[in-house]
């Protein structure tokens, strides 16, 4: 094996951060594009909610897709390729003089091209680390907390400043420059000449005869339980963050100061990634994903009980904290319990709880909002959601292979 001064593997960090940050872009932006969609095609909160859920739909096809193309061919130009798919589909939504065409262009081709970000980039990143994974897969994905950070303010000050055709070209271009961190992404440290971070290890080696196939895996009752608490975060997750910018607009704070609501839990997200994926090497996962789903509802409370902007800020502080904290524990569990050999079909299967969520989450919020005037029955749903999530916690076990 090559030694080098400088591991090649956070090099494939970058690539990964990159891809998870377009990833990032087309999840927040589109809380901050909902009101001016509304308002171009005089459409109610329940059917713009539906174009984010179509979106997420073809995204649960979309990573099983990516998943297996990343378990058998070379990652870079199957991802290149994939995003240029949702990079043409926000170009092509600028364009669109119908519902249809808007449901499509935004619903269709950009929840097509997004299964080419996550889930190859966070089996890839996992395929070059054995110590510090957690950590490693933690600063990945914080580009999805910093494209909300960054994008959020940039799409509302475009906004503002001019249409939201301008908007989303200029999102368009964004996706597409980043896009070329794919080719930083090679599919395992052995064809470099390398290992990976921490050495191989003995059942690494095994790996092939140990793993799981991805049927034999997702009829396990481990893979249920993590598949269920995915579903029940991310419930509560895309909930809040496709009605948060909407809700501070209701509060009566500005487009420019509302953009500060979502910005917040990017923030917040930011740090609950880096802090859990560093204490994963010392305190048990399951312990971690029960602390974090509890605080996840509990926070939800600050939003119930608030009208400042300050507590705008509190809440997605401290929810997307907690919503992050759980966020690199799950590639890891699934590895651990099912091996790496399947990981990319495996993880683009429970990836697919994300949509589950996201087709049902955002038009029942549309909903109980458009028919009850309030967004408080939609946060008690999220309060829900967490407490069954932090109570699965304390039951999930590695399941035990037949021989």
């Amino acid at each position: 094996m090559k030694k080098s001064s400088f591991f090649y593997g956070w090099f494939i960090i970058l690539g990964a951060f990159l891809l998870i940050y377009l990833d990032g872009l087309l999840l927040y932006s589109f809380g901050v594009l909902l009101p001016s969609i509304e308002i171009k095609y005089g459409l109610s909160n329940t059917i713009v909610a539906s174009i984010f859920s179509l979106r997420c739909l073809v995204f649960a096809f979309s990573m099983i897709i990516f998943g297996k193309l990343t378990d058998k061919y070379k990652p870079e130009k199957v991802i290149f390729f994939g995003g240029l798919i949702s990079a043409l589909g926000m170009f092509l939504t600028a364009y669109s003089d119908s519902v249809f065409a808007l449901f499509f262009n935004y619903g269709v081709l950009t929840g097509l091209g997004d299964g080419a970000f996550y889930v190859p980039a966070i089996v890839i990143a996992q395929r070059w680390f054995n110590k510090k994974r957690d950590f490693a897969v933690g600063l990945a994905t914080t580009g999805v907390p910093i494209s909300g950070l960054t994008v959020n303010p940039l799409a509302a000050y475009i906004l503002e400043s001019s249409n939201l055709e301008t908007t989303l070209i200029i999102l368009s271009f964004i996706t597409f420059i980043l896009l070329f961190g794919a080719f930083l992404m090679k599919e395992s440290p052995e064809i470099m000449g390398l290992e990976p971070y921490g050495g191989s290890f003995p059942e690494e080696e095994n790996d092939i005869r140990n793993s799981w196939s991805s049927s034999a895996a997702v009829r396990t009752l481990s893979f249920s339980l993590l598949y269920i608490q995915l579903v029940m975060g991310m419930l509560a997750f895309v909930i809040v963050v496709t009605f948060q910018y909407d809700l501070a607009l209701d509060r009566g704070f500005n487009i420019l100061t509302s953009s500060l609501a979502p910005a917040s839990i990017a923030a917040g997200s930011f740090f609950g990634r880096i802090v859990t994926g560093y204490l994963s090497d010392y305190v048990d996962r399951n312990k971690i994903l029960f602390s974090v789903f509890l605080g996840q509802a509990l926070s939800i409370f600050i939003i119930l009980n608030t009208n400042s902007i300050i507590g705008f800020i509190l809440f997605g502080i401290s929810f997307g904290f907690c919503y992050a904290g759980w966020i690199p524990i799950f590639p890891s569990k699934l590895k651990d319990f099912f091996g790496k050999a399947n990981s990319g079909v495996i993880y683009g299967i429970f990836g697919t709880g994300f949509s589950i969520s996201a087709i049902f989450g955002p038009p029942l919020g549309g909903y109980l909002i458009d028919n009850f005037k309030t967004y408080d029955y939609g946060l008690y749903i999220c309060i829900v959601a967490c407490l069954i999530a932090a109570c699965i916690s304390l039951i999930i076990k590695k399941p035990i292979k037949d021989s």
